[in-house]
């Protein structure tokens, strides 16, 4: 691994932009949800930095601090900044580090809470938000800890082309297994599968998705990784083979407060007497060296892959998260905050 360091970011501005939120979003985020406003940079005091963020990460966990329902941050209220995290240069010295700055262009930040940004060679930098940060530990806990795939299981991955989704069908291919991929769209369909290696995709806004699943998957789900809504967990349990594995990842629908509850299939995972996991990474994080070391090195032998949903500019943040929570984004969520700024 290699860090990498730059210039410093200039003089320290005095007022600064940011997003906050307007009002509790009802179902799927909208740009009226939140409220871009212009207010004066704090300096920093003792045992602070002031970072200028340069790459905002956008995930769906923040969803779930609108409504209260994140395990790892307080609810957000109306005129709260947007939390978020980004890829900053700290403005004294120009380090590349990752902070929790929130939705704005700069963010006064404890010392201690900043980590150095650390990337293989050749490995753009945006990769510590997707593959070699949260998401990609996520994936990589939920594959080798909960689904544990052998030579000959076939696997499926719903929101497949995500930046959770893409990473483990990519892990679990390399495992042995045969991953099947549950998107939605026709265009993450060819995605999945010319991009990322599914062996088949499965579009889950076909009518007929759970027939074509079943096909796609002759001998049985031995392992699934769930993040889409409660039809189509029941979907994927009624194939669940003997002794499957399933990790609970991601509940849309619970975060976005559409769609009723998603209640898990009992019948079906008696039937198959399957093992069910519920997947927080925060209990995962005694992973992070051995994660680091392997997704890093398969990264920079080009043995998995990348992608980023890329958006620019502050202002396109609100559209671009409600493209997120709409299930629309292709691979990990990014929004560059300084289009002057290249990514390595």
């Amino acid at each position: 691994m290699t860090s990498t360091t730059g210039q410093s970011s200039g003089t320290t501005p005095q007022s600064l932009r940011r997003i906050v939120l307007a009002r509790r979003p009802e179902g799927v985020p909208v740009e009226e949800d939140f409220r871009l406003e212009t207010v004066p940079v704090t300096p920093p005091g003792p045992g602070e930095v002031l970072v200028r963020a340069v790459h905002l990460s956008l995930d769906p966990w923040v969803r779930g601090a609108m409504t209260g329902r994140n395990l790892g941050h307080p609810p957000i209220h109306p005129g709260d900044l947007v939390p978020g995290r980004s890829i900053a240069q700290v403005v004294d010295t120009g380090a590349w580090v990752v902070a929790e700055t929130g939705w704005q262009e700069y963010a006064t930040v404890p010392a201690d809470s900043l980590k150095p940004v650390t990337v293989p060679p050749g490995v753009p930098r945006t990769a510590v938000l997707g593959a070699l940060g949260t998401p990609g530990l996520t994936a990589y806990a939920a594959i080798n800890r909960h689904l544990r795939p052998v030579i000959g299981d076939t696997v499926v991955i719903s929101s497949a082309t995500g930046a959770v989704g893409g990473m483990a069908g990519q892990l679990a291919r390399l495992a042995g297994a045969r991953t099947v991929a549950l998107v939605g769209g026709k265009a993450k369909v060819e995605l999945a599968t010319e991009y990322f290696g599914y062996a088949a995709a499965v579009d889950r806004h076909d009518p007929e998705w759970a027939e074509a699943l079943a096909a796609a998957c002759p001998d049985g789900v031995h392992g699934y990784l769930h993040m889409a809504g409660g039809e189509v967990l029941r979907g994927v349990a009624n194939l669940l083979a003997t002794h499957a594995r399933v990790s609970l990842c991601g509940l849309p629908e619970h975060s976005n407060e559409v769609g009723g509850e998603t209640v898990l299939p009992a019948g079906a995972v008696m039937r198959s007497r399957a093992t069910v996991h519920g997947m927080v990474v925060y209990d995962h994080f005694d992973l992070r060296p051995e994660f680091a070391a392997r997704v890093g090195r398969l990264l920079t032998e080009g043995r998995v892959r990348l992608l980023e949903d890329e958006h620019h500019g502050l202002e396109s943040t609100p559209r671009a998260f409600g493209r997120l929570m709409a299930g629309l984004n292709t691979g990990k969520a990014i929004v560059h905050l300084d289009p002057d700024t290249s990514d390595n």
